[in-house]
């Protein structure tokens, strides 16, 4: 006979996320580590490991109960975590859309002064990772409006999503950066002159991934 295939921790964590919410009750991690295998089929060895990956995510809760810690996961706690997590992900859309416009308007400046320049070294570049970008901004704000009715494996889906649209902007200012240093090399065009001729802001900048909601 061919062995049985474990657990993967995806796996390993959604049974225990179902186990807690199950009872909606308080376990400490020795009761974890003997009720989670015969009720979920969770290796007792790794139930340690697969809880504190949970707690670290912020998906379960932990707290000092007098010489023990004790773990819960409550569905209404769950609701309120992905609801500050929806928060914060409309707030990286709004930031990647600022950077957008930014861009939009940086793009304006060096098309109407590449002609006389000879600025089209990676023009192309430039316009194709920017509609990238404005697509990633479209997607995520069109799946943060249908986020309520969302399962985590979504909500991670669309983390992930923000996170590419959020590394688009930042290499948009890298190539932003490389055309600076381009024209300089090749003009002699100090950065204060290239950033006044073309319209390149004194603010601009990376944009910072966002810390996950911690639970008060």
């Amino acid at each position: 006979m061919s062995k049985r295939k474990g657990l993967s921790l995806d796996e390993k964590r959604e049974k225990m996320v179902e186990l807690l919410q199950e009872s909606s009750e308080f376990f400490t991690l020795k009761e974890l580590e003997k009720i989670a295998p015969k009720r979920k089929g969770i290796v007792s060895q790794t139930v340690k490991d697969v809880v504190q990956s949970l707690v670290d995510d912020g998906i379960v809760s932990s707290d000092k109960c007098g010489v023990q810690t004790v773990f819960w996961c409550l569905p209404s706690a769950e609701v309120q975590k992905k609801r500050a997590r929806i928060a914060v992900l409309e707030e990286e859309v709004k930031a990647s859309e600022s950077t957008r416009e930014r861009l939009e308007s940086q793009l304006s400046s060096l098309e109407a002064a590449r002609t006389g320049n000879g600025l089209t070294n990676g023009r192309d570049t430039f316009l194709t990772q920017l509609a990238a970008n404005e697509q990633a901004v479209v997607a995520l704000t069109a799946q943060v409006a249908e986020q309520a009715a969302s399962d985590p494996e979504r909500l991670q889906r669309l983390a992930e999503a923000t996170k590419t649209a959020r590394e688009a902007a930042n290499r948009w200012t890298d190539n932003v950066d490389t055309l600076r240093r381009y024209v300089s090399d090749k003009f002699g065009m100090s950065s204060a002159d290239f950033a006044r001729q073309f319209g390149v802001p004194a603010d601009l900048e990376y944009l910072e991934e966002e810390a996950p909601p911690q639970q008060a």
